[in-house]
């Protein structure tokens, strides 16, 4: 929207016309919402996972250590994803609330190659560890990672 003279910079980030500096900071609460990221199923990107995750962790108000610990998460959700899909992009959808951090990371499933149990269980270890949380869950052919973080102190961010 534009005002009379046809600037934009009149109007607020509603269009009430209310140029409001509050509203970027209403946007912006780094302890609600949700971030999505959709990657190619190849390992290369998976450091982008990692990036984002620990850019996340960080912004829920996670200490340090808590921080790496959803990085290593996220990222064995991802190459389990990438070994048990079929080429699909793997999606992300991170999840901030008040006190915890959630990640999902879906993909389609491969037909062929099933659920390796030895692998699955590696995954499990591991996330056993640095989450306070996880789950797997398969429907239609798609495969869904879920990974949950409990924010106890403040961070960094």
């Amino acid at each position: 929207m534009t005002d009379q003279d046809g600037d934009p910079r009149e109007y607020g980030l509603d269009g009430s016309g209310s140029n409001d500096s509050n509203i970027e900071s209403r946007n912006m609460d780094p302890v609600a919402g949700l971030i999505e990221l959709s990657l190619p199923a190849d390992s290369r990107y998976m450091r982008l996972a990692r990036l984002m995750a620990s850019g996340v962790a960080t912004s829920s108000g996670l200490p340090l250590e808590e921080v790496e610990d959803f990085r290593i998460a996220v990222d064995e959700l991802c190459a389990t994803l990438i070994e048990m899909g079929d080429g699909d992009p793997v999606r992300l959808a991170f999840e901030l609330g008040t006190d915890v951090v959630v990640v999902h990371a879906t993909t389609t499933m491969s037909a062929d190659a099933g659920i390796d149990e030895e692998r699955l269980s590696l995954s499990r270890q591991i996330l056993d560890v640095v989450t306070d949380g996880h789950d797997l869950t398969q429907d239609h052919g798609r495969v869904e990672l879920m990974a949950r973080k409990v924010v106890r102190s403040s961070g960094v961010g």
